[in-house]
C-alpha cells in the first residue's frame, strides 16, 4: 500500500509533463476542453462535405433497413448491425431522409473519433502526442471524406477508439485492483454494446480484452466475460426478433458468411486470396494515410524511437494488439472497402505522431517538429480538398451529384421499353434511383470477367416492359470501358459520364477482362 501513492504521482507527472504548471491542478478540465474543441473543429470540417444522395449500394441497403429490418433480404447485409439501424431510424424520424440520417451519424462519429484519439494518445503518452494524433486523424483523406457520406465506417473508428480508451484505463497501473476490475467490467460492457453496432469489433477488440483481463482477478475476468456474452447474446436475440425469428436471422448470417468465404477468403480461393486482399489493403491504407506513412515508418524503423516505444511493454503490447488485430482478417478473409481500414487508422495516426516526435529528436532539431506536423497535416488536407484523386472532396462531390444527374438524364432521354442500363458495381443504386423502371444488366467483374449476353427482351428485360427492334445500351459506371465504335459519351454537369450505344435487339453485349464492354452482332 505504501508504494501506491508514489506510482500515482509518477503517473500524474507522466500524463501532465506537457501541460503548463499553472494548469496542472485542472488537467482533467483542460483535457476535456481540448477534446470538445477538437470535436467542434472536426464537425465543422465535415459538414460542408455532406453528400445529398446515398453513396454506395450498401447505403441503399441501410436505407431499406430503416423501413424494414430483414438481413435475409439484404436489409441490410447480415448480420444487420441492429443497433446502428435503430439509431438511424431514430434520426430519420426527425429528418425524414435516410441519407441525411446516415451522414449525420458519419459526421458525429468522425468528430468523436478525433476527440477520442486525442484522449487516448494523451493517456498513452503525453499531451503533445494526443494533440498531434488528433490532427493527423482530422486531416486523413479517406476518413475526412467518409465523415460526409452514408456509410457506417467512421462509427467503426469511433467505437474502436472508445473501447480502446476504456481498456487502457482498465490497465492503469496507478489504479487499485478494485478500480481496475470495475473499469474492466465497464469496458467489457461498452465492447458488448459496440458489437451490436459493428460486429467485426468482436474479433478486432478481443485481443485488447484478453490483455486487460490478464491483469484482473479470475472473478473480475469471469464477470467481464459474462457481461460481454450477455450483451452480445441480447443483440443476437433482438436481431432475430426483428428479423422474424432467430432461425431466419442465423440463416442470413450463414449465407453471408458462406458468400464471403467462397468469394474472398483463403478458404474458398486458396493462396491467391492473400495476394488480392493484401493488394486491396495496401491501396486502402495508402489512400487513408498518404503523408503519414513515412512517419509510421520512422516509429517502426528508427532504433532510437523504437527503444523509447519499447520501454513500456504493456503500452507496446496494447498498441500492437489494437492496431494490428484486424490485419489477419483483412489479409486472409476480406477487406472490401476504404472504410475497413478505419479500425487501424487511429492507432496508425498515434504511431505517426510518435514518428514525428522521434524524427525531430533524431535530427536534433526540435524546433522543426511543428513544421513536420504542419507539413504532413496540410499535405493530406490538400490532397482531400484540391486533388482529383479517388475519395477526395472533388471525387466524392462528382460521384454524389453524378448519381442524380445521370438518373435524371436517363429518365428524360430514354424510353423504358427500349433501354438497358449496364452496371458492374452499382446495380442497387441504379434500381433505387431509377425506381426499378428500366431493365438493368448487372454483373460482378470478379465473378464474371468475360461473358456474352444477347440483348433480346427475354435475356435482359424479363421483369421489365420491353419492346422494339432497337435498343439503347447505357453504361452507368465510369470504370466500365466502352469498346468498339458505336458509343457516344455524355458528360454530366459535375463530371460524371454516361456512354450510350444504339444497337439492334438481335445484337449481343460482350464483356471482357471484367470492365471492357462491346456490342457485337
Amino acid at each position: 500500500m505504501g508504494a501506491q501513492p508514489g506510482r500515482a504521482r509518477s503517473r500524474d507527472r507522466w500524463d501532465q509533463r506537457s501541460v503548463p504548471r499553472s494548469h496542472r491542478s485542472n488537467y482533467a478540465v483542460l483535457s476535456l476542453r481540448v477534446a470538445l474543441a477538437l470535436f467542434g473543429l472536426a464537425l465543422l470540417t465535415r459538414l460542408p462535405f455532406a453528400t445529398m444522395n446515398l453513396y454506395a449500394p450498401d447505403s441503399v441497403l441501410y436505407a431499406r433497413a430503416i423501413l424494414a429490418f430483414d438481413p435475409l433480404d439484404q436489409r441490410p447485409q447480415p448480420p444487420g448491425y441492429l443497433w446502428y439501424v435503430l439509431l438511424l431510424r431514430a434520426i430519420d424520424f426527425v429528418t425524414h431522409d435516410p441519407n441525411r440520417a446516415m451522414t449525420i451519424v458519419s459526421a458525429l462519429a468522425g468528430a468523436a473519433t478525433v476527440s477520442l484519439v486525442y484522449l487516448l494518445a494523451a493517456r498513452l503518452y503525453d499531451e503533445r502526442t494526443g494533440r498531434v494524433s488528433a490532427v493527423f486523424v482530422l486531416s486523413a483523406v479517406t476518413f475526412w471524406a467518409y465523415g460526409g457520406v452514408a456509410y457506417p465506417y467512421t462509427l467503426l473508428a469511433a467505437l474502436s477508439t472508445l473501447c480502446a480508451l476504456l481498456f487502457w484505463r482498465a490497465l492503469d497501473p496507478s489504479a487499485s485492483r478494485v478500480r481496475r476490475g470495475t473499469r474492466l467490467i465497464a469496458a467489457s460492457a461498452a465492447w458488448g454494446i459496440a458489437i451490436g453496432f459493428r460486429s467485426d469489433l468482436a474479433i478486432f477488440l478481443a485481443p485488447l480484452w484478453l490483455l486487460a483481463a490478464a491483469r484482473a482477478t479470475i472473478l473480475t475476468a469471469g464477470v467481464s466475460a459474462a457481461c460481454v456474452a450477455a450483451l452480445v447474446g441480447g443483440w443476437v436475440v433482438a436481431s432475430g426478433f426483428a428479423d422474424g425469428g432467430l432461425a431466419r436471422f442465423l440463416e442470413a448470417v450463414r449465407i453471408q458468411s458462406t458468400f464471403v468465404e467462397d468469394r474472398y477468403s483463403i478458404f474458398g480461393n486458396g493462396p491467391i486470396a492473400i495476394y488480392r486482399n493484401t493488394y486491396e489493403l495496401a491501396r486502402f491504407l495508402g489512400r487513408g494515410l498518404y503523408f503519414l506513412i513515412p512517419l509510421v515508418a520512422v516509429t517502426l524503423s528508427s532504433a532510437d524511437t523504437r527503444r523509447i516505444e519499447l520501454r513500456d511493454r504493456w503500452r507496446t503490447a496494447f498498441m500492437a494488439l489494437w492496431t494490428l488485430a484486424p490485419l489477419p482478417f483483412y489479409v486472409f478473409i476480406h477487406v472490401g472497402e476504404y472504410g475497413y481500414i478505419f479500425s487501424m487508422l487511429p492507432g496508425l495516426a498515434i504511431l505517426a505522431a510518435r514518428g514525428a516526435i522521434g524524427l525531430a529528436k533524431g535530427i536534433r532539431m526540435p524546433r522543426v517538429f511543428p513544421w513536420i506536423v504542419a507539413a504532413v497535416a496540410l499535405g493530406n488536407a490538400a490532397i482531400f480538398l484540391l486533388s482529383e484523386t479517388p475519395i477526395s472532396a472533388r471525387d466524392v462531390a462528382r460521384h454524389d451529384r453524378g448519381i442524380e444527374e445521370k438518373a435524371a438524364f436517363v429518365r428524360s432521354m430514354f424510353v423504358t421499353e427500349t433501354t438497358v442500363v449496364v452496371t458492374a458495381y452499382d446495380a442497387v443504386l441504379v434500381d433505387y434511383y431509377l425506381d426499378r423502371s428500366y431493365a438493368v444488366l448487372a454483373y460482378d467483374p470478379a465473378a464474371m470477367p468475360s461473358f456474352t449476353r444477347p440483348l433480346t427482351c427475354p435475356e435482359v428485360a424479363a421483369q421489365n416492359p420491353c419492346a422494339g427492334a432497337d435498343v439503347d445500351v447505357v453504361l452507368w459506371d465510369d470504370l466500365i470501358r466502352a469498346e468498339g465504335p458505336v458509343w457516344t459519351e455524355r458528360s454530366m454537369p459535375h463530371g460524371a459520364r454516361l456512354r450510350i450505344g444504339h444497337a439492334l435487339r438481335a445484337s449481343s453485349l460482350r464483356v471482357s477482362e471484367g470492365l471492357g464492354v462491346e456490342i457485337v452482332r
